[in-house]
């Protein structure tokens, strides 16, 4: 199978700690390979996927690839827990180049809250969202509760995707890559 997709993640980081994420299992952390900005080719991607860790705990990052990503035609794909997205946020990701927006819904008694919190930020911002629950929690039928969003269930350790190739950012310096035309910028903790 051809190579058409860049999985990026932005920083191992994250402000949750799922049991099951599949970036705690060793064997897929071995798999992604640690490279610069510099290294990265965007014009060999039909789809780049910004990931993390949280990609949101890093905004620039995500703002910089997502920029980098549309000038060479990718369609973008933002994967976060929503736990940081917001209208402004949202707004923000919407000017960089972000087409899609995966949220992955990890606490059942958190999902009405992220689902609303999300629908809302990104509401009139042409961003398509979908909200990814792993399948023991099909039985909660979100779809009821909530029949304007869409949902996408999996199955545990199913992380591995033969399209694509995975990648982890290494020695970022914002100074590097300053997003452009943007007037909303959130700083970085470091």
């Amino acid at each position: 199978m051809d190579i058409d997709t860049l999985r990026i993640l932005v920083d191992w980081k994250c402000n949750l700690s799922c049991s099951y994420c599949c970036n705690e299992q060793p064997q897929i952390r071995e798999q992604i390979k640690p490279v610069s900005m510099k290294e990265i080719n965007f014009t060999r991607y039909k789809v780049v996927c910004i990931t993390g860790g949280e990609p949101l705990l890093f905004p620039l990052r995500v703002v910089a690839i997502s920029q980098l990503a549309r000038f060479s035609k990718a369609f973008v794909v933002l994967y976060t827990n929503g736990t940081f997205l917001n209208a402004t946020m949202a707004d923000m990701l919407m000017r960089a180049g972000v087409q899609a927006i995966n949220v992955g819904l990890h606490e059942p008694k958190a999902f009405g809250q992220i689902i609303r919190k999300v629908v809302l930020a990104t509401m009139g911002t042409g961003i398509s969202v979908r909200f990814h629950v792993c399948n023991k929690y099909k039985s909660l039928h979100l779809e009821r509760e909530f029949p304007s969003a869409v949902f996408k269930y999996w199955e545990m350790n199913a992380c591995d995707r033969e399209n694509e190739e995975r990648v982890v950012l290494k020695d970022w310096e914002d100074k590097n890559y300053a997003p452009t035309g943007l007037s909303v910028i959130t700083k970085e903790k470091r």
